[in-house]
Parts: C-alpha cells; structure tokens; sequence
C-alpha cells in the first residue's frame, strides 16, 4: 500500500468517524433540556454523606447554584 493511499484510507476512517459523532450529538442534542426549561429534580448527599438534598425542596424559595468542577 503507498502513503498515498493510507493517507486516503485514513481521511476516509476520520470523515466516517465525524458523521457517526455528529449523528451521535444531533441525538443527544434533541433530548437535552432546552435554555428555560426546568430542571429535572434529582437527589445527592450533602458534603458530609449524612443527608440528602433534594432540588425540588428548593423550588420557590431560593436560588440554586450547581458547580461542577475538581477540588484536587
């Protein structure tokens, strides 16, 4: 095989590989909550472990910031 054509072959593989990977998105995109739309409610312990926190108790009487990110 030349390099020529392993360069096509590749180019191929990658062009493949992107419109299976923007089907893919466009997938996920159609169920992803919209800009406006609530959030959906969810459970999660609070930082000690000893209780749970539900967003839906928050509903109405306060603002709630998510903050996703790494401590270490």
């Amino acid at each position: 095989m030349t390099a020529i054509s392993e360069i096509i072959d590749e180019l191929k593989f990658s062009i493949g590989f992107r419109k299976r990977l923007i089907a893919a998105q466009k997938s996920l995109n159609a169920t992803a909550p919209k800009a406006g739309d609530p959030a959906p409610d969810f459970t999660l312990d609070d930082i000690a472990g000893k209780t749970s926190v539900t967003l839906s108790e928050f509903q109405g009487k306060q603002p709630v910031a998510l903050v996703f990110g790494s401590f270490t």
